[in-house]
């Protein structure tokens, strides 16, 4: 099963990746795993490797990049390449991937699970009754059912949670960033309205931002935005952190500007969250592909675009996706 090209590719595994993928990566290529390296081990590690296989929890700098003369192909086992500085990548000749269809699935499923836990107070509720205390009258929430949602971003992520919510008859809308005429028929036959985000954050009940990490997207949901939401309103995030200012954001939820948060992604993860002390924020450690069937699904295509990419008989897979510093 060895390709002549990749028998002797060194590929190194800097994130927990599922370990039949890595099994299978072993059968045909030279596999180090190191999880999680730190910033002072990450520049030896990388100088041998042709292949890099990553999640979010490792950065490729330029300066990193720069030590890796060998490096042909990046794979993100996930969605998003802001942990890697693209334009160093595309001036060194190595090709980056990421594998967002494969995770869409289980992100969407989490992004309702946490409209739902913030809209039904699941999570405040599940704290009372640990504690001994039975406040039904104090945990009043909002059906999903017949909601106005609005879906920032229309990626693999967004559609796929359109299509879910489609068993609560809901309004859904969705702002994008270049709404075409072609874009918008397509959008429209899946029964969603493409608006401006400020019409969308104006006249949604739940607002879910699903949009990438880039510079138009940094700190796209500030104090203006926020006030301008309704105060029923809840705020979900399977994004980036970066996509939102954290700042900003607390400050809306302590004085009601609106009423609660599902956030699965932040700005700086590890450590206690700024939102501890909140009782209308649900918070999850970016668990959004931490599902069984997503991290088999990822490991799959993982190796698969390994393969391709390096020339092993086999194409890239349709659930891979190329990234350039000009998309």
């Amino acid at each position: 099963m060895r390709g002549t090209v990749i028998e002797t590719a060194k590929v190194l595994v800097v994130d927990p990746i599922d370990g039949t993928a890595v099994d299978r990566l072993r059968r045909v290529a030279d596999v180090l795993v190191r999880p999680r390296p730190s910033a002072a081990e990450l520049p030896d590690l990388v100088a041998d490797a042709d292949v890099i296989v990553l999640r979010s929890g490792v950065h490729l700098t330029a300066s990193v990049l720069g030590r890796a003369s060998k490096l042909k192909v990046v794979v993100r086992a996930g969605t998003g390449v802001d942990n890697i500085d693209l334009e160093a990548a595309w001036r060194a000749g190595v090709r980056v991937f990421t594998v967002p269809g494969a995770s869409a699935t289980a992100v969407a499923e989490l992004a309702i699970g946490l409209t739902l836990a913030v809209s039904r107070r699941i999570a405040l509720a599940d704290r009372h009754v640990r504690a001994g205390r039975w406040p039904k009258a104090e945990l009043v929430g909002h059906e999903l059912s017949g909601k106005d949602f609005g879906l920032v971003g229309f990626g693999e992520i967004g559609a796929r949670v359109a299509r879910m919510l489609a068993g609560f008859s809901p309004r859904l809308r969705t702002a994008i960033r270049l709404p075409t005429p072609s874009r918008r028929a397509a959008i429209a036959r899946q029964g969603v309205e493409v608006v401006d985000l400020p019409t969308l954050l104006r006249e949604s009940d739940v607002v879910c931002l699903a949009v990438p990490l880039t510079d138009l997207t940094r700190r796209l949901i500030g104090a203006a935005e926020l006030r301008a939401m309704r105060r029923h309103a809840v705020l979900v995030n399977v994004s980036r952190g970066g996509v939102v200012d954290e700042d900003a954001l607390a400050a809306a939820l302590r004085d009601g500007t609106i009423a609660g948060a599902g956030l699965d992604v932040h700005e700086s993860e590890g450590g206690v969250s700024p939102f501890a002390g909140l009782d209308n924020v649900v918070l999850t450690p970016h668990i959004g592909a931490m599902s069984v069937d997503a991290q088999r699904r990822i490991g799959d295509v993982v190796v698969d675009t390994v393969i391709g990419a390096l020339g092993g008989g086999s194409p890239i897979p349709a659930a891979a996706r190329e990234q350039r510093p000009d998309r």
